[in-house]
């Protein structure tokens, strides 16, 4: 076991992440900077009695590399059917002003409204040029899309902790940014606050 040593990316490498002294969990780091978290959490760095063909995927994300640097801990072995768990193909890129004809609001709005799920499957990382499955998602008529798909926006160590904590203590597992990029999605935003950092502080 080696602790502390600087983690490098090598997709289908799994990684302990401590989200607190006292809270560990474990990723697939996938194609790129995909990276697959999954619904197991320790109390200590101590994996040895985990049946791992009885865990599964909580969420996909693009994170940053100071995920690696801030939050992973060491590189695990790992064995189960957990490794055939898949990257994830669709994704939801939201609209902002530079995307005329599409982008709902203005110059006071939030920058990113509204959104198309797009097709990121071949190994494709480029999010601008990817093939666009369904433009415009509305709350209303593509709810379930928008609720299972994740956005392609990258995540860091400080939201992703906070997501990821936030799931293990209720079993909520949502992206934040949602109830900006796709207004009346969800109805208890109050209840949650404050919510995670993937939101500027004015937004919490």
């Amino acid at each position: 076991m080696i602790v502390g040593k600087r983690i490098t990316w090598r997709d289908g490498d799994f990684i302990a992440l401590k989200l607190r002294d006292d809270l560990f969990t474990a990723a697939r780091m996938e194609r790129q900077a995909e990276m697959c978290f999954f619904n197991i959490f320790q109390s200590h760095d101590d994996w040895s009695n985990v049946d791992w063909d009885g865990v599964l995927p909580i969420f996909h994300g693009f994170v940053g590399s100071v995920v690696l640097k801030r939050l992973g801990y060491r590189k695990l072995d790992v064995t189960g059917s957990i490794l055939g768990c898949r990257p994830q193909d669709l994704w939801i890129k939201s609209y902002s002003i530079f995307d005329p004809g599409h982008f709902e609001g203005d110059i006071e709005s939030f920058p990113m409204l509204g959104g198309r799920l797009i097709d990121l499957r071949g190994g494709m990382f480029d999010t601008n040029s990817a093939p666009v499955v369904k433009h415009d998602l509305k709350v209303l008529q593509d709810r379930q899309q928008i609720e299972r798909y994740e956005l392609v926006n990258m995540w860091g160590d400080l939201d992703l902790t906070d997501r990821l904590i936030r799931y293990h203590e209720t079993g909520i597992n949502r992206d934040d940014l949602k109830f900006e990029v796709f207004p009346g999605l969800w109805d208890d935003r109050e209840k949650l606050r404050p919510l995670t950092r993937r939101l500027p502080a004015p937004f919490r």
